[in-house]
């Protein structure tokens, strides 16, 4: 994997907006989505390979091709059908889409023909678009049967990131309510044969159905979109919105935990900037006590061999960003195009990192911490929720926005909700995994858990089925396998 490739699969931005070849357009003349404008709709029949799922090759385009930084593409071995192979065999399912914006907000909506009343919603990860998950999830629930749903948040396309005045943290939660609320009543008003009955005891789904909430609906979502997910189920329902909750449960894949008085993600890459280039280039006790400075603000241990390429394309880059976002006041700050320059042989230009040697997030004035705050987490969730992790994580490190955020959800006495399921050697990005930065084959890719902790979910939340205890998930023997949540046993990806 080159550099380029690198920071395009880190910070998402190969996503393109969908553009809808090999589908028949119809008429938006009658279709309404509450609040939104300038919808499209295309009807997807299967002819010539018009599938609502990436199995259509412009569906995959749309997607960002397989060059997604969550994709385990090197894993396993297409002739043998295994690892990435045996997962990725996207089906062929027809049904109707529908494009649309909330303000700068791009959404997709997505209805299989054979729609099963249920209903999940999306964010992406890193500044993705609405197509981002695309891979990850839609394909995984239309197959189910699931409408499926998702927004870019209003920050696509990221290469500024959060710079512009109206991109804010806080909309990316409001706009997922926002298009989860509208797909409700999209599906309400368009779909009502397809509406599950509440005395249909052979479906399970039916005691989640109420006349005040007429669609079980599922949240989903990776990194920046973890947190959205997260943020969703802990603002949620009558005692804090003063309506009825719209989500019954959760997949937060390696959210970001935002505090205002702990550490958080500025406060630890603060640290990680401020030592990582005597970390990775010094000599003798400096270089220790460098390299013991990141692992105390908690890079994990085992991940040393990627510092350099976080150091490169990350880490800089991502802290510029949220403090220029939650404490624009700070002094020293540099223009975005600044973020992350390059010199002539292709490294990162470390002339602006001085800006952060003196700076101390806890001690900067109230107002910054009011700024977080405001879109801080709780764990104070309304639905089950389970929380997928890797211990090898050196974007968003596990002793900061995992274990924490468990605690939060103990300290609100809302463990009996929640699951976490901690994948050894598992990356923020499954890209990674056998790759040129996994020489010696031990990653774990993430993907595969996830999906098996939905289906976890469904039957905890529909069939009153406890998914397992949260545990750790060791690797498996086989390098093509992944370890079965409940059994232990080693199995076929899905």
């Amino acid at each position: 994997m080159t550099y380029k490739t690198l920071i395009v699969a880190v910070v998402f931005s190969l996503l393109v907006p969908f553009h809808g070849a090999l589908a028949q357009e119809q008429s938006a003349e009658n279709v309404s989505v509450l609040g939104a404008d300038n919808i499209t709709i295309k009807y997807f029949d299967g002819e010539d390979g018009s599938w609502l799922t990436t199995k259509n090759p412009a569906q995959l385009e749309a997607a960002g091709g397989l060059n997604n930084g969550l994709v385990p593409t090197n894993w396993g071995s297409e002739e043998n059908q295994t690892g990435w192979h045996q997962i990725y065999q996207p089906a062929a399912i027809t049904g109707t889409q529908v494009n649309g914006t909330f303000g700068d907000a791009h959404f997709v909506i997505r209805v299989p023909d054979d729609w099963n009343g249920k209903l999940v919603v999306s964010a992406p990860g890193g500044y993705g678009s609405e197509t981002g998950n695309d891979i990850l999830f839609s394909d995984f629930v239309l197959e189910k049967g699931y409408a499926y749903a998702s927004t870019d948040k209003g920050i696509f396309p990221g290469d500024d990131g959060l710079v512009p005045e109206e991109n804010t943290i806080s909309e990316w939660s409001m706009r997922f309510r926002q298009l989860t609320k509208a797909t409700q009543q999209y599906l309400v008003e368009n779909y009502k044969d397809g509406l599950i009955d509440p005395q249909d005891e052979q479906n399970p789904a039916s005691k989640l159905v109420s006349d005040d909430h007429l669609i079980p609906t599922y949240a989903v979502g990776v990194s920046n979109g973890g947190y959205v997910v997260r943020y969703a189920l802990e603002n949620d329902g009558e005692d804090k919105t003063g309506e009825p909750a719209i989500f019954d449960g959760g997949i937060d894949w390696e959210g970001v935990l935002w505090r205002a008085n702990e550490p958080n993600l500025i406060t630890s890459y603060t640290e990680v900037v401020n030592n990582a280039q005597e970390a990775l280039y010094g000599e003798g006790k400096k270089q220790e006590k460098a390299i013991q400075a990141l692992y105390d603000v908690g890079v994990p241990k085992g991940t040393e061999h990627y510092w350099v390429t976080q150091d490169q394309h990350k880490w800089f880059n991502t802290l510029n960003r949220y403090r220029d976002e939650l404490d624009p006041r700070a002094k020293k700050t540099i223009e975005w195009k600044d973020y992350t320059n390059y010199d002539q042989f292709g490294l990162r230009d470390r002339s602006n990192d001085y800006i952060f040697k003196n700076y101390d997030f806890l001690k900067r004035p109230d107002e910054v911490k009011q700024n977080v705050e405001e879109i801080e987490n709780t764990g104070d969730i309304n639905a089950p929720m389970i929380t997928v992790f890797g211990t090898w994580d050196t974007i968003l490190f596990p002793s900061v926005h995992a274990t924490p955020y468990q605690k939060l959800i103990e300290k609100h006495e809302k463990g009996q909700m929640h699951r976490m399921y901690t994948i050894k050697k598992g990356a923020h990005l499954d890209s990674l995994v056998r790759s040129d930065y996994d020489p010696d084959n031990q990653r774990q890719p993430l993907l595969p858990y996830v999906h098996q902790s939905f289906d976890l979910l469904i039957d905890w939340v529909e069939k009153d089925i406890s998914a397992p205890e949260g545990r750790v998930i060791n690797t498996p023997k086989d390098g093509t396998k992944v370890i079965d949540i409940k059994t232990r046993e080693e199995t076929q990806p899905y």
